[in-house]
């Protein structure tokens, strides 16, 4: 098969599950949340979705190593909202009245789920954290995708970028969200392992984040009641495992194939944040365990059709960035669905594609413009080598067999 069959079968992949779990979605949250707020957050679903399908488009004919070629800039971007949120939440941490902190531009009036993570602009929020994501993705892969010599440096190819990068984990954190930050930095170890970077700068990197986890854990008595309500959710349905026992009732209520769309009954009363971080719990109690299966596995295509992308990148940066945009939807994915099925600790983490919210979904789009991108820029290269008559290694299989053996 050639490269260029292998690239329209990929597409093709990428185009069905993003449209099939689209779908999924939409009608999930319809009805989520039809019976409470009508067809108010499915409109703004549809809002949203409409500014990632146009954002993903725009993306999809630019080449993403001129986006690269701003990654800093990119960056800083996403950084300065960040420090400025958990300059704010620290101060609400310490004392000061929501009174005060009201009058902080882009806050609004209190926090949201106990923490300031959204900049309230108008009557939209953004969560810069989810941003913050596909920044450091596209940063590392343009780093280490156009400066492979600095792999064996600790200086240039751990210390400098670790700083950037642990700078921006850093604020995510301060902000109150171990959850995001956990996994932006699980993607961030992943790619510096595929990048080739030295096993002991990585496990310097994983030591460190580890203290960092199991402090940040234990200072918080919410966090750690979460931690230890989750391995028993039914002692503690009263409190901290409340949420959790909620949703294992949806989903021991749905058994293979639901009770029946729109007839769930933990979803109007009983089920906090049925609409986002536990709508999967929903999917699985009016649908059954098999659409959950079906769910699972359109993720699993998902990520597998990322990382065959990554696989056919013309350059070491576009298979850095679709190895990193794949292990985010991957992970993202995977500790969502853990949530809801007590596998996991309780945590704020939305199910792509499929729960309301409107920065994670514009973001996802956004990564799907890239993966898109990557597609394009191969096939453009593609055509340009066959007009030459010049073979690229990456366009030819044999080519392609022989390297691996080398």
């Amino acid at each position: 098969m050639t490269i260029t069959k292998k690239a329209n079968l990929v597409r093709y992949l990428l185009l069905f599950v993003v449209l099939a779990i689209s779908i999924i979605g939409l009608v999930m949250l319809y009805s989520t949340t039809a019976a409470m707020y009508g067809e108010q957050k499915l409109k703004h679903q549809c809002v949203w979705i409409t500014a990632g399908v146009i954002s993903a488009l725009v993306l999809s004919r630019l080449d993403y190593r001129r986006l690269g070629s701003i990654s800093h800039v990119i960056l800083l971007a996403v950084t300065i909202p960040l420090f400025y949120l958990a300059l704010v939440h620290i101060l609400s941490k310490i004392g000061m009245s929501k009174e005060s902190l009201s009058l902080f531009p882009f806050v609004g009036d209190g926090a949201t789920k106990g923490a300031y993570r959204w900049l309230k602009i108008g009557r939209r929020t953004i969560q810069p954290s989810e941003f913050a994501k596909v920044a450091i993705i596209i940063f590392i892969a343009r780093y280490y995708g156009t400066n492979p010599r600095y792999l064996r440096s600790f200086k240039k190819g751990l210390l400098y970028p670790g700083v950037i990068i642990g700078a921006v984990l850093f604020a995510i954190l301060l902000g109150g969200s171990l959850s995001a930050t956990v996994i932006t930095g699980s993607v961030v170890g992943s790619m510096l392992f595929i990048a080739g970077i030295r096993l002991r700068y990585l496990l310097i990197l994983v030591a460190i984040g580890a203290a960092l986890f199991t402090v940040t854990l234990r200072i918080s008595p919410e966090r750690w009641e979460r931690f230890i309500s989750f391995q028993d959710p039914e002692k503690y349905k009263d409190g901290a495992g409340y949420q959790l026992y909620s949703s294992q009732l949806a989903l021991g209520s749905g058994y293979w194939y639901g009770v029946g769309f729109n007839r769930s009954r933990m979803k109007e009363f009983y089920l906090p944040e049925a609409d986002t971080d536990f709508i999967m719990a929903i999917v699985g109690e009016e649908l059954g365990f098999v659409s959950v299966l079906v769910v699972i596995t359109l993720y699993l295509l998902f990520v597998a059709a990322a990382f065959l992308i990554s696989a056919i990148a013309v350059d070491r940066e576009g298979m850095l960035l679709a190895f990193g945009i794949g292990m985010s939807i991957g992970l993202h994915s995977f500790v969502n669905i853990g949530v809801v099925s007590g596998f996991l600790p309780t945590t704020g983490v939305t199910a792509p594609l499929i729960s309301y919210g409107g920065s994670s979904m514009l973001v996802t789009w956004v990564c799907i413009g890239l993966l898109a991108s990557i597609i394009r820029v191969l096939q453009v290269s593609v055509e340009n080598d066959a007009k030459t008559n010049r073979v690229h290694p990456k366009h030819n299989d044999f080519a392609m067999a022989s390297n691996s053996r080398v």
